[in-house]
């Protein structure tokens, strides 16, 4: 049976506390990762994890109950990438110092995870149709949104929380649809499109 969306579980289902299995984790989540950027999350399974991971496929099933688990715990992963991007490069002096040099930072700094993981894309963008992989998405979305808010609403006091909220959804919605056009963008083509977002 599925779980609900709002299911926020995203700990292995037994928190490996050896080396190898802590590698092994780390060997699962990276060839989902890996495979979620190719095949989306309809077409992505615990046996073609396995497969990639090249472990056993119960080895999946002794940290995660399935392919939800898994993609839960890679959103968590980008989660923490974006807290620490925002946490040590984006707060309310910068925005408020040089409005064009934060959101300069702000989509390099997207763009980098993106870069650096294929899966990022298919997630912060929610293009999937999937309820479940849909609500991760929003979520991850959020985390920046959130954070973004707070620093706009410190930064910018005279600025209305209703004109916030609007232009950091267009953003969200805008940036969405920006970062996915990374992966199919041609050799050259990524600093004019990232140029454009900015």
């Amino acid at each position: 049976m599925a779980k609900p969306a709002t299911d926020k579980r995203t700990s292995p289902r037994r928190m490996p506390t050896q080396a190898r299995s802590r590698a092994r984790v780390a060997d699962i989540l990276k060839a989902a990762g890996a495979l979620l950027g190719e095949v989306g999350y309809d077409g992505l399974s615990t046996n073609l994890i396995a497969e990639r991971a090249d472990v056993p496929v119960g080895s999946i099933y002794q940290f995660f109950e399935g392919k939800d688990d898994i993609v839960a715990a890679l959103v968590e992963q980008f989660q923490e990438r974006i807290l620490k991007l925002v946490g040590e490069q984006l707060d309310a002096a910068s925005a408020m110092r040089d409005r064009r040099a934060f959101i300069a930072r702000l989509v390099d700094g997207i763009a980098g995870i993106q870069a650096e993981a294929s899966a990022f894309v298919c997630v912060f963008s929610g293009s999937q149709s999937h309820a479940r992989f849909d609500g991760l998405a929003r979520d991850l979305r959020r985390t920046l949104t959130r954070h973004l808010d707070r620093v706009f609403a410190e930064a910018f006091p005279r600025l209305p929380k209703d004109d916030r909220g609007r232009m950091l959804a267009a953003w969200s919605d805008i940036t969405g649809a920006m970062i996915s056009s990374l992966d199919r963008s041609k050799p050259g083509e990524r600093g004019k499109l990232l140029e454009e977002l900015k």
